[in-house]
């Protein structure tokens, strides 16, 4: 019995080795995406990031004698001039480049929170602060969540509230920006992308070129990937924290309430430790 009519039919791809002429193409093609809206946002993210430094250190763009000649007499200067050429890199850049070359509103990109998902956003929050505060306080009795925080370590001695109170209201700038770069910017960027915003002449794949949900998990690879010298714990951590905030930040249509929640964790963890 013939049952070809029942069976689906099935595609096959044929590999052929390619000529230099072939190569050649592929690489103009490659070339040519780099002006649509798709890989600006990896590429710019990629190198920003990069420029930023290992865990945001900006030793390539910022050497240590400018540190010293800026912030002579501030003992977390390290710190200071980390989070001020992060928000430069990876907030003020990837904002112009939303307005000026997307012609977007910021907004978009989460850098908004509207009335009707204040009271979400609020729940997310404290949602959030409950389920996370103890596993933030375990990590406390982790060797190396001791040894990396907090991160100016003994520039504040213990009991001077004065400088630390300003150095963890000056830590805020940090979350600002890893949560930009990679929720606001890179999440919110990708998610929805079709192929009628991609270079004109450049073929693919028929078909709309939408990231959808698996943004999601191209930005929890690259916010991993940046916690890989991180402790153990926090490296770990970031996977899920990847996941969990991309899903409410796209529900909420906002990274404020992500933002905030992050500092408060971590202020509280410096200051555990900081105290201890």
């Amino acid at each position: 019995m013939n049952h070809s009519n029942n069976e689906e039919k099935v595609d096959t791809i044929t590999f052929t080795d390619p000529d230099v002429t072939t190569i050649f193409k592929i690489i103009k093609n490659a070339v040519a995406k780099l002006k649509d809206k798709t890989a600006i946002i990896l590429w710019s993210s990629f190198i920003l990031l990069t420029l930023w430094g290992l865990k945001g250190d900006a030793k390539l763009i910022f050497p240590e004698k400018w540190r010293l000649a800026l912030f002579p007499d501030l003992a977390w200067r390290d710190q200071l001039v980390s989070f001020l050429t992060g928000f430069i890199l990876l907030v003020v850049i990837p904002c112009l480049i939303i307005k000026f070359r997307f012609k977007e509103p910021l907004a978009d990109y989460g850098l908004g929170w509207s009335k009707d998902k204040v009271k979400l956003g609020l729940v997310a929050l404290i949602v959030l602060l409950i389920v996370c505060l103890p596993l933030f306080y375990a990590g406390t009795f982790d060797k190396e969540q001791q040894a990396e925080y907090p991160m100016f370590r003994d520039a504040i001695p213990k009991g001077d509230w004065s400088q630390f109170i300003i150095y963890e209201l000056v830590y805020f700038i940090f979350f600002i920006v890893i949560e930009f770069i990679f929720r606001g910017y890179l999440l919110f960027g990708l998610y929805g992308i079709k192929d009628i915003k991609a270079v004109k002449g450049v073929k693919g794949i028929k078909g709309p070129l939408v990231f959808g949900v698996y943004a999601i998990l191209i930005q929890m690879l690259a916010y991993t990937m940046w916690h890989i010298a991180k402790p153990t714990p926090e490296y770990l951590g970031a996977l899920v924290w990847g996941v969990v905030v991309a899903a409410i930040a796209l529900r909420i249509r906002s990274i404020i309430p992500i933002i905030i929640v992050h500092w408060l964790l971590n202020v509280f963890m410096d200051t555990v430790l900081w105290l201890r």
